[in-house]
């Protein structure tokens, strides 16, 4: 696009007065727009036997991963007619679970989450996070886990508050949150970690680390297991070369002048997590490693300074994404061809085995004590319903710990892996989920979804949400393009600032390849994607308009220019460009959706969807969207825009809520694939 193109497109904006969500003329669009999309639902003969299937589905017994402190387990869980997941502590692996934390008494609408929880390190008290409406905005209380008491300690939601570490007598706790001192207006940003001392007046927290330090800087930090050491980990940005970085700080607690020591200095693009275990400092890093190795070092040298750490486990084939020590073993998670392989070392780095998992899929997360006997993890895949699996250190048995269930016949599924070629012939993988037997006859319902930032990688999980279209003959397509952390900080590369165009080739090229493969038909395929996906289906259309018969957006990003002016978007910057850099600036300006709608244009049928309190991607961006698309389409396929309210960027939190959100979303794909139920 020329740049006197662009500078036309940059002077237009006129839908900036719906950026301020509070305003009568906006709640009155909004309340308009509203009765709009309901009119249409409304009259879906599909929708109500897709909300019931919805409510079959999700009304099944879920668990989720037992955390033991020293004899304790937490866990949440959801039984069968339950909204949300609640909160569990029992004594040993065969005590009788109770009660900790029941979100559904928060308040009468379930808007009120649990959003996070932390006990202490002997499990008898619990800082825990309440978010008004599903969004970050959380505030941070105190429990104990015995009697059920409430202390008076509370951190308010103002400052965007967030736990850190317990110290290890369980008497105070480190947090971040927002420096008082600086702009309201900013609140996701300048952030300090501050130590609060149960007992005390929060607002004279004294900060522990991050004074004088850049308002982008986010902090966090903890002790080691034996209280001996304190670790900081800081990410932040050089906006010279518009990259990320991080640093690792290090202070003895127990020498007299308590300096913090930098272990890890910063360097833009690169990135380590240091953990302690034992005399040492275990290193993840991508530092000349781009699908990361783990490095080793005395803690001793480290503070000294002046000695490199040792290769323990180098950069292979695969990428690094997890690892946990636990006792003398070392457990690394590697993600090979998008699915996660779990190997176990010895602490000097030599290969002892790999954990035999199911099928091909994802491990998901570890949960241990340091020098416990026992690790736990959960695995799930397209076909296989998330799994947690509880490994025995003491005799290496591998045994199911608990199952979700399916909710239908999970044998019934096909996953292929496919690969195709992008428009520069990059070849990019991507994943097809459909029934056994499937007809491969031009004409399959087909949805292709994606994402492609972040360095985020989509590898296999189990989707409820995607069944009652499975089985109704349809196709669903996970594309891993690049821009996410599929195949390590180059593929992550290739798809950031200058190189979002490759992005959206991807995810174009998969839909013809979809097409030309024999799937389906233009008429009969759609594409969605949430947050950054949300970006990128806006994207796509604006670009190829008549690729897809629909296309849905979740909680997208469509105002590149302005994306950095609202909540914490200036965290973007790295993976998309600064857009007041009047150079980058002309490149967001070729690809922002909002700005590339054309009057005339032919558009797909779209429904753009999300949450009145997303305080993570402002919902000006689906706004302005809609309104621009509303206006501009000459196409027959309608423009629908569905708010979720009291809701945040992940949209409703309560079961009964989503399902009322999913039954729209699929009504929305089934009425314009032409799927009969």
């Amino acid at each position: 696009m020329a740049e006197k193109e662009n500078a036309e497109i940059e002077a237009t904006d006129p839908y900036r007065w719906l950026e301020d969500n509070a305003t009568p003329r906006v709640q009155d669009w909004l309340k308009a727009q509203q009765e709009r999309t309901e009119e249409y639902f409304r009259q879906l003969p599909m929708r109500d036997g897709l909300r019931e299937r919805f409510r079959q589905l999700f009304a099944l017994d879920t668990v989720g991963m037992p955390y033991p402190y020293q004899g304790r387990y937490f866990t949440t869980r959801r039984s069968a007619g339950q909204d949300m997941h609640v909160l569990y502590v029992q004594d040993g692996l065969t005590g009788e679970p109770r009660v900790v934390l029941d979100p559904h008494t928060f308040s009468a609408d379930k808007s009120v989450t649990l959003s996070s929880w932390a006990p202490s390190p002997d499990g008898g008290l619990l800082v825990y996070g309440l978010s008004q409406a599903g969004n970050d905005k959380r505030s941070l209380h105190v429990l104990n886990v015995l009697t059920g008491e409430k202390f008076a300690d509370t951190i308010p939601d103002d400052f965007y508050p967030a736990f850190s570490a317990w110290n290890v007598d369980g008497t105070g706790f480190w947090y971040a949150k927002h420096d008082p001192r600086a702009s309201m207006e900013e609140a996701k940003l300048h952030k300090r970690l501050y130590y609060h001392a149960l007992g005390t007046a929060w607002p004279d927290d004294p900060v522990v680390f991050g004074e004088g330090r850049d308002k982008e800087d986010m902090v966090s930090g903890g002790p080691t297991e034996d209280g001996h050491y304190f670790l900081v980990t800081v990410y932040g940005q050089d906006k010279e070369a518009g990259r990320e970085w991080n640093e690792v700080w290090l202070r003895d607690l127990r020498a007299s002048d308590g300096a913090f020591t930098r272990i890890v200095d910063r360097r833009p693009g690169t990135y380590c997590t240091v953990s302690i275990h034992r005399d040492r400092l275990y290193f993840l890093s991508n530092q000349d490693a781009p699908r990361w190795r783990i490095l080793e070092l005395e803690i001793e040298a480290a503070l000294a300074g002046g000695t490199a750490p040792r290769v323990l486990i180098p950069e292979g084939a695969g990428v690094i994404e997890s690892h946990a020590l636990v006792g003398d073993k070392l457990f690394v998670g590697t993600l090979e061809d998008v699915h996660t392989v779990l190997r176990q070392y010895d602490l000097g780095g030599r290969f002892v085995r790999e954990v035999a998992l199911p099928t091909l899929g994802s491990v998901g997360g570890f949960a241990y004590e340091e020098e416990g006997e026992e690790l736990f993890f959960d695995f799930d895949s397209f076909a296989v319903p998330p799994t947690i699996y509880r490994l025995d250190l003491r005799t290496d048995g591998l045994a199911v710990f608990a199952r979700a269930e399916a909710g239908f016949d999970t044998s019934r599924l096909v996953t292929e892996q496919v690969w195709y070629p992008s428009g520069d012939g990059t070849r990019i993988p991507m994943f097809l989920i459909h029934e056994q037997g499937l007809a491969r006859d031009g004409d399959r319902p087909t949805v292709l979804c994606g994402y492609g930032g972040f360095d985020i990688s989509l590898t296999p999980s189990f989707m409820k949400s995607v069944v009652p279209f499975l089985e109704h003959g349809g196709v669903y397509a996970i594309a891993n393009l690049r821009g996410g952390g599929e195949f390590g900080a180059a593929w992550h590369e290739a798809g950031m600032k200058k190189n979002k165009q490759n992005v959206f080739d991807d995810f174009a090229a998969a839909a013809r390849w979809l097409i030309d493969s024999g799937y389906t038909r233009r008429e009969r395929l759609a594409i969605e994607g949430g947050s950054n996906g949300g970006l990128l289906t806006m994207a796509t259309i604006t670009q190829h308009p008549d690729l897809v018969a629909a296309a849905i957006a979740q909680v997208p990003v469509t105002d590149m220019l302005r994306y950095h002016l609202f909540f914490g978007g200036v965290y973007w910057i790295p993976d998309y460009g600064d857009p007041d850099d009047p150079d980058m600036r002309q490149y967001l300006l070729t690809y922002s959706p909002y700005h590339n709608v054309r009057d005339g244009e032919k558009y797909p049928a779209t429904l753009i969807s999300t949450s009145d309190n997303d305080d993570r991607v402002h919902p000006m961006h689906s706004y302005k969207m809609a309104a621009r698309l509303q206006e501009a389409n000459a196409s027959e396929g309608p423009i629908y825009l569905r708010v979720e309210l009291k809701a945040g960027h992940g949209g409703a939190s309560a079961v009964s809520k989503y399902v009322e959100q999913a039954a729209d979303e699929w009504s929305f794909i089934f009425d314009r694939l032409g799927i009969k139920w």
